[in-house]
């Protein structure tokens, strides 16, 4: 089966493949702190915002493959929802495979399947309301994590569980939440337009360019505060689990560090950064490549595969932590540009030859075939439209 060249965007792709060779460097190379001042640090964009970018493509693609502008009637949306769910559960039970490998990654896939059920109910809400809600839940979400984190522990386990995967680590899912409502929105957009994509960057470098400036001119308010910088970034606040009735390990004073804007932190400045980042990547992949052509081809390729690429990537790190110890320094001796070198040409290499032969992914055909068997017929499939959701 040969990839339909004629319904998939080939930008939307390209910016999937970015963003996952993106998570590579993230994984793999050992990046400073990212400061706009100094162009040295700029390779450190890819920290936060390549994941950003993953999950926003999320909802793009949720979108196009429920109707894209015109979505499907309620009957049509029956059955996508039921394959979306069943696509979630098959996603999470991959990430958790992944995160039981006990590497240094940040698995991303528990927190993506999340988004494909918060989808379910909103796959018929208009873009304008969907960019709206996404605004408020990036800047409500951080305030309220909080607050919720700790009532969430005072009640002790199992609900520890569903905060690690809502509010904890790298990707709290109530704030990450902000990224899939704007991914629908844009999904819902015409992507085929040049005045759209252009629209997408221009906002998206206005969005990113006031949370960073105003985040940065807000600084020194958060040394004044705290000299020494103790505050944590919401993501990081921690309820009481050992201790339920000793209430909160925070200060409400730690909640001056949502002024900051730092990748992975989850403050307000940091989705409205992060966000516009995505959208000036994937409009600009759709102004780039607007049609597929022989020189696009290998990152198509590799966009069109990226549930595989990225699975199989976190098993190669897997068996180089297994073979290798850390230095003196933390790191591990195969952390640097080379291997990222490396892993991103065989990455392109391997999608190419496959898609060519055999026109989707291992891990996308096995999971849409599952989904589309569980919904009781292909012939009433949803999942035919332009782009896969893996």
């Amino acid at each position: 089966m040969k990839v339909d060249r004629t319904t998939r965007i080939p930008g939307v792709d390209i910016a999937r493949a970015l963003a996952v060779l993106g998570m590579f460097a993230a994984h793999i190379l050992d990046l400073d702190d990212l400061r706009w001042t100094d162009p040295a640090t700029y390779a450190s964009l890819v920290q936060g915002h390549s994941a950003v970018t993953f999950a926003v493509l999320a909802g793009v693609s949720i979108a196009l493959v429920t109707g894209g502008t015109r979505p499907r009637t309620p009957e049509q949306l029956v059955i996508a929802r039921h394959q979306l769910l069943v696509r979630a559960c098959c996603i999470f039970f991959l990430g958790g495979l992944l995160q039981m490998l006990g590497t240094p990654i940040l698995v991303i896939l528990v927190m993506y399947s999340f988004l494909f059920v918060l989808a379910l109910p909103l796959l018929r809400v208009p873009p304008r309301t969907l960019f709206t809600v996404a605004g408020v839940l990036a800047v409500v979400m951080p305030v309220i994590v909080p607050p919720l984190h700790a009532a969430i522990g005072a009640w002790g386990s199992p609900y520890n569980a569903l905060s690690d995967i809502l509010i904890n680590g790298g990707y709290p899912a109530l704030i990450w939440s902000a990224y899939l409502l704007l991914g629908l929105g844009l999904g819902r957009l015409d992507l085929r337009s040049p005045a759209v994509a252009r629209r997408m960057v221009g906002f998206g470098a206005g969005i990113a360019a006031a949370a960073y400036l105003l985040s940065a001119a807000l600084v020194p308010l958060q040394d004044a505060v705290d000299p020494n910088r103790r505050f944590e970034p919401p993501s990081k606040f921690f309820a009481p689990y050992d201790n339920p009735g000793e209430g909160f390990r925070w200060a409400w004073s730690d909640l001056i560090g949502l002024l900051g804007a730092d990748a992975h932190s989850g403050t307000p400045f940091d989705v409205y950064g992060s966000a516009g980042i995505s959208m000036v990547v994937i409009g600009g992949c759709l102004l780039l490549c607007p049609r597929p052509s022989p020189w696009n081809y290998p990152l198509r390729a590799t966009g069109s595969m990226a549930l595989t690429v990225y699975s199989v990537h976190v098993v190669a790190i897997f068996a180089l932590c297994s073979v290798t110890e850390r230095g003196t320094s933390g790191d591990y001796p195969w952390q640097n540009v080379w291997t990222w070198l490396v892993f991103a040409a065989v990455a392109i290499a391997i999608s190419s030859f496959w898609i060519r032969r055999f026109g989707r992914g291992p891990l996308e055909r096995l999971i849409t075939t599952i989904a589309e068997r569980s919904s009781g017929s292909r012939r009433h499939s949803p999942t035919g439209a332009p782009q896969s959701v893996e």
